[in-house]
């Protein structure tokens, strides 16, 4: 199952949410690394690749050749 932006976006929420409640320390610390990871701009990075890979094989298997399509160059000014 691909993973989508606004999946890891609730997963940050809900994630952030659990941090904020939870009374053991070290799940603290583990939920602050993990948050740290799926904010970096690296992770957000590879989001947007895996995006328009998965928009390039999907354009490829309905048109032929892979072209740059409005939605990629829309997620990309997304970022900008």
């Amino acid at each position: 199952m691909p993973l989508r932006r606004q999946d890891t976006q609730k997963a940050l929420q809900l994630m952030e949410e659990c941090r904020s409640v939870a009374g053991d320390e070290r799940f603290r610390v583990q939920a602050e690394k993990l948050l740290t990871i799926f904010q970096s701009d690296l992770f957000q990075a590879l989001l947007d690749i895996q995006g328009f890979y998965e928009l390039t094989v999907r354009e490829n298997q309905l048109s032929g050749p892979p072209s740059i399509s409005a939605k990629w160059i829309e997620m990309l000014c997304f970022h900008c």
